[in-house]
């Protein structure tokens, strides 16, 4: 008897048990259906909110492209706001948000002056919000990308890209750096460069590759004392994995120097743009050379001929013509803090800026440029310069928050920037600007340290002769890891992925076509630049 109690309880026990764990079963069934379903319900929303975004800046891009280059004013009609007109058609046909930041951005004062507009276009995702930003700008193409040239691209080395490339022909690409040490020649291996994953290749020509395998192919031949291409060794349509490769399915908007160079001396001498005043400059005057002695006989600026009276004259005197200086060579700012506020400087001769000098304003040199000195430069300027530019042995920061953006018709030469410097700061730039040049651009980042946060383009020309060897646009010689002497070549270390120790580090920085306002080129068309997705 006692036994068919205990068979019983048994029994019970084992039918609860299973009991419980078909509940727990059926339970968790039923909690994964319903996070699954969530789920599913979670990322339909976050696709529905990315469609809309993108669909809303795509009709926003075609009918930028379609407008014509008109007045500020007009294009505010044409693009109209979130109550009434185009912009506020695109918000009820995408269930979008579009919000007006351009007056955000530091823009308010000169809206009428400038064809610069900055939206940000959001759509719900939840509790979240999903959202880019447009910038909607006269501004040339080149200011898009990080790095690039109208003519070829060469990227030697462990240099680290963050931003856009463009070749507007071909790009070559190979793991040695080279160098010159006491006018000798010398090729080191290192690493292939290395670009962030939002970084894009845009290559209009062909791509070449070369692997200098541990000395096995060499992709330069030095014997004639010039840096020469041995395409034998290169691979042709082969490129790093790492670099993400398409074609740029947007023309490319050139900056016109010459007519940009007339558009800036008519602004420093008050002339209103859109004016019939300002037309019949532009198209009466000839070069800007002839443009501005035609502005300075017709009084058009205060000309002083000793800097130190400009110095004086910038603190004492309330007179809102912009200002030539004239008389001498050269101009030399050194351990000094200038604010020209609205005003221009023309600097007929070269310009020198050295130690610890602070500059906050619009410049044109008539001549060459020469930044120096170990101390280092803040800029807030666009400083156009008619022959070449020299950038070497400092540092350049930006200033009150803006930063600045050099256009030279010569070269540009970049060198001795932080010589042998072995502590590597990867996030912290030493070259803070965008720097332009119509010429063509050799860089050497072995024994150099350079961490540029703005951008560098060469537009290039192929029928100036680079001493060099090299191919005409930019070339980027970058070794990555510690360099304390170039009399004896670096240790080659092909394995050193470590980013943090390129020895050429560039960052695209897109406040630029903001910060700059006035002084940036223009071209003479619209477009839109495309900021990345964000969901917050």
């Amino acid at each position: 008897m006692n036994e068919k109690g205990y068979s019983l309880v048994l029994v019970m026990l084992t039918v609860t048990v299973f009991f419980v764990i078909g509940l727990t079963i059926v339970s968790v069934s039923i909690y994964q259906a319903k996070f699954t379903q969530v789920r599913v319900e979670d990322v339909a929303s976050l696709h529905e909110a990315v469609k809309s975004v993108e669909e809303t800046v795509a009709e926003l891009k075609a009918k930028v492209e379609t407008l014509p280059l008109s007045t500020p004013t007009q294009l505010d009609l044409d693009l109209g706001n979130a109550q009434t007109g185009f912009l506020s058609e695109l918000m009820k046909r995408h269930s979008v948000t579009i919000e007006d930041i351009t007056d955000a951005k530091g823009i308010a004062r000169n809206r009428n002056k400038l064809f610069t507009r900055v939206f940000r276009i959001s759509a719900p995702y939840g509790k979240k919000t999903v959202s880019r930003e447009v910038i909607i700008t006269n501004a040339p193409s080149f200011l898009k990308y990080a790095l690039g040239s109208r003519e070829n691209v060469t990227l030697n080395g462990g240099a680290y890209i963050d931003g856009d490339i463009y070749a507007g022909k071909d790009i070559y690409v190979t793991n040695v750096a080279n160098y010159i040490y006491n006018s000798t020649l010398y090729s080191v291996q290192t690493t292939f460069p290395t670009t962030s994953e939002r970084s894009i290749l845009f290559v209009e020509g062909n791509r070449y590759t070369c692997d200098h395998g541990n000395g096995a192919k060499s992709c330069y031949n030095l014997n004639n004392n010039r840096f020469e291409y041995s395409l034998l060794n290169y691979s042709e349509h082969e490129l790093p994995p790492s670099l993400l490769i398409q074609k740029e399915t947007e023309d490319f908007i050139d900056v016109d120097f010459s007519w940009t160079l007339k558009d800036k001396l008519l602004l420093a001498a008050g002339v209103e743009p859109f004016s019939p005043e300002y037309a019949n400059y532009i198209k009466n005057s000839g070069d800007p050379e002839l443009l501005f002695n035609q502005l300075r006989s017709n009084d058009a600026f205060s000309l002083i001929d000793d800097v130190m009276l400009f110095k004086d004259f910038i603190k004492n005197n309330q007179n809102s013509k912009s200002i030539v200086l004239q008389s001498a060579p050269s101009y030399v700012f050194e351990n000094e803090e200038l604010n020209l506020e609205d005003k221009w400087l023309i600097v007929d001769g070269d310009l020198y800026l050295g130690n610890n000098s602070k500059f906050k304003g619009n410049i044109i040199v008539f001549g060459d440029l020469i930044i120096n000195g170990k101390s280092g430069v803040q800029l807030a300027s666009t400083i156009y310069v008619t022959g070449k530019t020299s950038i070497y042995d400092t540092n350049i920061s930006g200033l009150d928050n803006e930063q600045v953006v050099i256009l030279s018709k010569g070269r540009l030469e970049l060198y001795r920037v932080n010589d042998f410097n072995n502590s590597f700061s990867f996030e912290k730039e030493n070259l803070q600007g965008y720097f332009y040049t119509e010429s063509n651009a050799v860089i050497y980042a072995v024994g150099s340290y350079i961490n540029i946060k703005g951008g560098l383009f060469a537009r290039g020309n192929s029928e100036q002769t680079i001493a060099d060897g090299f191919s005409e646009g930019v070339t980027i010689n970058a070794y990555r890891g510690v360099v304390t002497s170039l009399s004896e070549p670096p240790n080659s270390d092909p394995t050193l992925t470590n980013v943090s120790e390129s020895r050429f580090i560039i960052r695209h920085d897109k406040n630029v076509l903001i910060a700059r306002g006035l002084g940036l080129p223009f071209s003479k068309r619209l477009h839109v630049i495309i900021d990345e997705l964000s969901v917050k």
